[in-house]
């Protein structure tokens, strides 16, 4: 008994002692680390002409074990500027790394325990005065190196004149509630019969009282050869084409016809009838479809009786779109074409090489897109590249715009996508700058065979000279981004990625007639400390100028692709050299070789550079960042998206571009500085007899920088692109030469507000279809209150406008304005609404006081 009581002690006290540890192990929380991370920008100011601007990051510690010296860093995407000074209460390291990667670490040190909070205050070169341009894609690691997201992060918003204005300079205007009242208060709401019947406006059109009804199964003349044509225009108006091969049976004939000398022009002819379409080409012949089926009405299934003469004032009327910096889908692109398409736009340039990102497979070189179609957590980008603008840490995330590329297959289906709706797409491959994605690739397939003892494998495409030691900065802050034009290798790269190209075109059956070869933002700097190019620099004596092998450069370039037969585009710097004493200079060299100019600068003295550049004989398309860089933001609100550094560009700006005169759209300056024509462009050269037939078109651009996906791709070019159509198939507009100067701006206005009412009450209706449904920007609306009433406007005249006066944000089921509302309510809160029930950003007007809410 005393044995069997001993033995029932001790199994209790076993067992007691196992339920303990049970109950002590379920007690004690695990170790986790979980940081808070909030930024405030302080103030923009400038001070001895240099801006700069100071923002606060609040760390917190959320997790239930103190930060230390050696468990946490923290990296992210940021703007890039240089940080001048940074004054923390704990001891902590920031610094931006290269581009516009950051990181802060702690130093020796540094403790902080769970529930407490730390602040670091940091003094930046430059200004910012975007929402969007706080820390992106922030991420921490552990002790171990692996990375984290971070779920704890706010940028607080932007209210006062201090963040939203750019120095004392900045006159651009604060887009308060008021001001956007005022601002497009000249805009009313037009009935449908005074809208334009299409866009781009025809030359001639005239149009009758009546329809003309499309049967459901119509019958067709026309040629074998237009069968792609004809196919595109049966889906367009949902209808079945029943080709016969007599006149006398044709409801609709479709006919190239040699009277019509334009081969991109074309007569459209409807009458009680039939339809009659005459083109100069198979070009022709598509615009006319394309206006046939934006005429058409697909609820009664006519089209009304109308005669169309017309064909575009330039032959060069594109787009230019980065997926290098953040990949676009190729569904996305298509899309794009889509729009394209339906406004006669004819060129895509694609610009597929950037610092941040190679996106198109060349079997050759198979290392381009397996280090750099992606992107993250790296110190070395030895295997692939940093994160760059929020794209996080993770080089398999499929939802990054840092990740991706397009396969041959891919590359393929969109240019033959393009090519079957008369569109060229011009490949981009941006040489000598811009190329660090290449120089990583290339680096790494270099160790690679050199491991293999492979030396003149390892050497045949390598990029760079090993032993530059040149310090410069690039326009996107990186100090390595610049290929070694001294050495040979760096022409066979070239022509082995276009020799690729050239055969997926082949392959698809596509012609391709222009590579454009980027060359734009080589940074003073480059190869100054190049031991290959002051070697080579000694067998070209007549390089007085270390910055002039870049055209050097562009000379060799063009003399290998002349043998391909290709058009030869390239940025304005591809036409520029500069003097003994460094002043830029246009080069003539290359007149009459088959080179192509794209012209964007129009600022900082340059307001001219275009004209000039045509006047000495180089034909040239137009791309003026003042009304053709997309990417801009729309307007100073700091909720909108977008860059600023040449100014902002809205729906209005590219609409108002008159091609051969364009000192009249030239209005203001990057900081909202309004030009005077006759003082400010005194001397400048405007176009010669000879320089007005070299401009052969314009282009508007789409850089990726800031552009995350399709939405935002598609509500940056969207309604925008529509005043780049009209102006290139237009030419100049009808009141260009009203000499007044305030006439012809009432005359302007006129024109514009009938044009953003065809496109709000026609054309967005068109993109809102169920199985389209694009993102096109929706503006806030202005908001007014004169003596206790209320008044509403939106720049896009003719959307719902929704408000509230409780407080509550708006929605569906709130109140349409129709209009003047009297209220003792302290508060409005309105937004514009489409036909699909999507909305764009608030605006918000404290009653009473005038003053503007977030």
């Amino acid at each position: 008994m005393i044995q069997q009581s001993i033995h029932m002690s001790l199994l209790r006290l076993l067992l007691t002692s196992i339920i303990l540890a049970i109950l002590i192990s379920c007690s004690t929380e695990p170790e986790t680390i979980d940081i808070g991370l909030n930024w405030h920008l302080t103030q923009n100011y400038d001070k001895d002409d240099t801006n700069y601007h100071d923002a606060v990051f609040t760390i917190s510690n959320n997790g239930n074990v103190a930060l230390s010296d050696s468990n946490w860093a923290i990296y992210w995407n940021q703007a890039p500027h240089d940080i001048k000074s940074v004054e923390a209460e704990l001891p902590i390291s920031i610094r931006r790394i290269n581009g516009d990667f950051y990181e802060m670490k702690p130093m020796k040190g540094f403790k902080l325990n769970p529930g407490e909070q730390t602040k670091a205050t940091t003094t930046s070169t430059g200004f910012i005065i975007k929402e969007s341009d706080g820390p992106l894609g922030i991420y921490r690691l552990d002790e171990s190196g692996k990375p984290h997201t971070i779920d704890h992060v706010y940028i607080e918003p932007f209210k006062t004149p201090k963040q939203l204005n750019r120095n004392s300079d900045d006159l651009e205007s604060i887009p308060t509630p008021e001001h956007l009242y005022a601002q497009h208060n000249y805009l009313n709401v037009l009935p449908k019969e005074q809208l334009y019947p299409l866009i781009p406006y025809p030359h001639s059109l005239k149009k009758g009282v009546s329809n003309y009804s499309i049967p459901p199964d119509i019958r067709v003349y026309y040629r074998a050869a237009l069968s792609k044509e004809i196919n595109y225009l049966s889906e367009g108006i949902n209808t079945k084409m029943q080709q016969v091969y007599y006149d006398s049976l044709a409801e609709f004939k479709i006919l190239i016809d040699e009277k019509i000398k334009n081969p991109e022009g074309y007569e459209l002819n409807i009458t009680a009838d039939g339809i009659t379409l005459n083109g100069g080409s198979k070009k022709g012949i598509f615009y006319g479809i394309v206006s046939l089926i934006n005429l058409y009405d697909p609820a009664r299934r006519t089209v009304p009786i109308i005669n169309i003469k017309d064909a575009p004032a330039y032959s060069y009327r594109g787009m230019h779109v980065d997926v290098a910096r953040n990949f676009q889908s190729k569904e996305t692109l298509l899309r794009l074409l889509d729009v394209m398409a339906s406004l006669k736009l004819n060129k895509l340039l694609l610009y597929l090489t950037e610092d941040e990102g190679w996106r198109l497979t060349i079997e050759e070189l198979p290392e381009l897109t397996r280090v750099s179609g992606s992107r993250g957590h790296t110190l070395d980008n030895s295997k692939f590249l940093q994160p760059a603008y929020g794209s996080g840490p993770s080089r398999f995330n499929p939802n990054s715009t840092g990740n991706g590329y397009y396969t041959r297959t891919d590359f393929k289906e969109i240019i033959k996508y393009a090519y079957d709706r008369h569109i060229d797409i011009i490949p981009e491959v941006n040489f000598p700058g811009h190329a660090r994605a290449a120089i990583y690739a290339m680096e790494n397939r270099y160790r690679r065979l050199m491991a293999e003892g492979k030396l003149k494998e390892a050497e045949q495409y390598r990029l760079i000279d090993p032993d530059d030691t040149s310090v410069y900065q690039s326009a996107q802050s990186y100090h390595d981004n610049i290929v070694c034009v001294c050495r040979p290798s760096v022409y066979d790269f070239y022509e082995t990625v276009l020799a690729d190209i050239q055969e997926m075109y082949k392959e698809a059956n596509v012609p391709l007639t222009m590579i454009h070869t980027g060359g734009d933002e080589v940074p003073n700097g480059a190869w100054t400390e190049s031991p290959m190019c002051k070697e080579y620099l000694k067998k070209y004596p007549e390089i007085t100028n270390i910055r002039n092998l870049q055209s050097h450069f562009f000379k060799n370039l063009v003399q290998r692709l002349q043998k391909t037969g290709l058009q030869i585009g390239g940025w304005e710097e591809v036409v520029m050299d500069f003097d003994e004493e460094d002043h830029w200079q246009i080069n003539d060299e290359f007149v009459g070789d088959n080179v192509y100019p794209y012209i964007w600068n129009n600022l900082w003295g340059e307001e001219d550079l275009g004209y000039r550049v045509a006047n000495r004989g180089y034909p040239v398309i137009l791309c003026n960042v003042t009304n053709f860089y997309f990417d801009l933001a729309y307007d100073k609100d700091p909720r909108e998206p977008g860059l600023y550094w040449a100014g902002f560009i809205n729906e209005k700006d590219a609409f108002s571009f008159v091609p051969e005169n364009m000192f009249l759209s030239t209005e203001s300056d990057h900081m909202g500085h309004k030009f005077h024509p006759d003082i400010d462009f005194k001397g400048k050269e405007h176009l010669t007899q000879s320089g007005r037939k070299n401009i052969i078109g314009i282009q508007g651009q789409l850089w990726g920088e800031t552009v995350k996906g399709r939405d935002m791709l598609e509500y940056y070019y969207l309604p925008k692109i529509y005043g780049l159509a009209q102006r290139a198939w237009e030419g100049n507009p009808s009141w260009h030469n009203i000499e007044n100067h305030d006439e012809r701006n009432a005359a302007r206005d006129k024109d514009y507000e009938r044009f953003i009412n065809t496109i709000t009450q026609k054309e967005f209706k068109k993109l809102d279809r169920p199985d389209l449904k694009y993102h096109y920007r929706i503006p806030a609306p202005g908001i007014t209150e004169t003596d206790g009433t209320i008044y509403l406007n939106s720049p896009y005249p003719g959307m719902e406008i929704r408000y509230t006066l409780d407080g509550s944000e708006p929605s569906t089921k709130s109140s349409i304005y129709t209009g003047p509302i009297n209220s003792e309510s302290k508060l409005i809160r309105a937004k514009v609404f489409n036909s699909i029930g999507r909305s764009g950003l608030e605006s918000q007007l404290n009653l009473n006081l005038n003053t503007n809410v977030e």
